[in-house]
């Protein structure tokens, strides 16, 4: 029986484009398009709204959308020619040297955006595409990305396709569970994807087993129908791997390392206490923090806490706008990354890191020991002694070089792998975590 086509929503990935660098959830969403691009052995489209209504076009526009988007993005780029690692490289020498507060990333696009779109846009050559309702019969409606189901009136066009299967992934239910830790719209977005995908989805993909409860548990006031519920955790680029070689002019220079939107949610502030104290105990010896992401909701406060004392200035450097290959090369340099969240729907970064084989240092929740299992050091989100000696010890070279040889037994998922499970739950068969 020949595959099932796929229509697979783009609007995340279009809206990506904007940015010079992805986030870790766009990176998951183009790996996915990427990998069914080139294996899918049915047909795979993709579906945008435009100003016709939602309409989907060819594979072989979304070939040349794709590799557009990487170069947009600089995902192969020799991090030796990264301008934001070469300002960061230079402030270690100077860190008291001003640096521009980064800005927030939009939502929508704005001046700078739209022209990035459309160069992805028309990279496929000019065409208006076709009306949704002219999907092939039968097809498998995939959305990663989330932002296709938060849009009012998004799915009308499913009550007239009842042949087509849905598959959405869910990557957490944070604004509901959490909304002091997100923006008023976010929460209300939020609260649409889950009505739309009580109504719509056949099928879910969460990240990780306490997302899938969340998510269960949110869906349960309103779903009418059977969902499957499959638990998929994530996996970790290539890109992240023993091979990567740390950033020549920062080797045998002791830094830590976040990364990720700044924002409370992330629990920055925790690491501002833990940097203050080691001060206080080290002085000139302190190692560098290095702060890798773009604010995020309710930066502002942290990112003036982080630089309102000189000592802090000296000691916390912020990189906003860094590429994949730059941060690669970074983590692989670190003594540790470290991740003290909250709350998570999965997070990527210590499986990165310990891909590397750098330690991970992480919040001790759900979704951490999910990721990593007992490869990373867990510690408590609400207490920064234990932080502090834990990075004390990483300071001292042999805990590290332990450490760092523990870091390099972890087998992280790769692409190949996870893709397996995904496709057997396209195919609706039962898939294995």
């Amino acid at each position: 029986m020949p595959a099932r086509p796929i229509a697979y929503n783009l609007l995340r990935l279009i809206l990506a484009a904007t940015h010079t660098t992805p986030r870790g959830v766009d990176r998951v969403d183009y790996g996915y398009l990427s990998y069914l691009l080139d294996h899918w052995p049915g047909d795979v489209v993709g579906v945008m709204p435009t100003l016709m209504g939602p309409r989907f076009f060819r594979r072989d526009q979304l070939f040349k959308a794709r590799d557009r988007l990487n170069e947009l993005w600089h995902e192969h780029i020799d991090p030796g020619g990264d301008r934001v690692l070469a300002r960061l490289v230079q402030r270690f020498d100077d860190p008291g040297q001003p640096e521009p507060p980064p800005k927030p990333r939009d939502f929508l696009p704005g001046a700078k955006g739209i022209p990035r779109i459309a160069k992805l846009v028309l990279r496929g050559g000019v065409s208006i595409g076709k009306p949704i309702l002219d999907l092939p019969p039968e097809a498998l409606y995939l959305d990663i990305g989330h932002y296709g189901l938060t849009f009012p009136r998004a799915f009308r066009w499913r009550r007239k396709r009842p042949d087509i299967r849905t598959v959405f992934m869910v990557h957490d239910t944070i604004p509901l569970e959490y909304p002091e830790f997100v923006a008023d719209e976010t929460f209300r977005a939020h609260q649409r994807l889950v009505v739309k995908t009580s109504k719509y989805a056949d099928s879910l993909i969460v990240p990780t087993r306490s997302a899938g409860k969340a998510v269960e548990e949110a869906l349960a006031k309103h779903r009418i129908r059977p969902i499957d519920i499959h638990p998929l955790p994530l996996p970790i680029d290539d890109l992240f791997g023993h091979h990567v070689t740390p950033v020549p002019e920062l080797q045998g220079r002791p830094y830590f390392m976040i990364c990720g939107a700044v924002e409370p949610r992330k629990n920055h502030r925790l690491l501002i206490e833990v940097w203050r104290e080691l001060i206080r105990r080290h002085g000139e010896r302190t190692p560098k923090l290095i702060v890798a992401g773009s604010p995020g909701f309710a930066s502002q406060e942290i990112i003036r806490e982080m630089t309102a004392e000189e000592s802090l200035r000296r000691s916390i450097l912020l990189a906003s706008g860094l590429s994949s290959p730059a941060i690669a090369q970074l983590m692989a340099g670190a003594r540790a990354v470290l991740m003290p969240s909250f709350i998570e729907g999965f997070g990527l970064p210590p499986g990165e890191a310990l891909s590397v084989g750098t330690p991970a240092l992480v919040s001790d929740i759900p979704a951490h020991r999910e990721a990593v299992g007992e490869a990373g050091e867990f510690l408590p989100s609400k207490n920064a002694d234990p932080w502090v000696e834990a990075i004390e010890r990483l300071m001292d070279d042999r805990h590290f070089d332990e450490r760092r040889r523990a870091a390099r037994a972890f087998v992280p998922r790769r692409w190949e792998d996870y893709m397996r499970a995904v496709t057997a739950v396209l195919l609706n068969e039962p898939a294995s975590a």
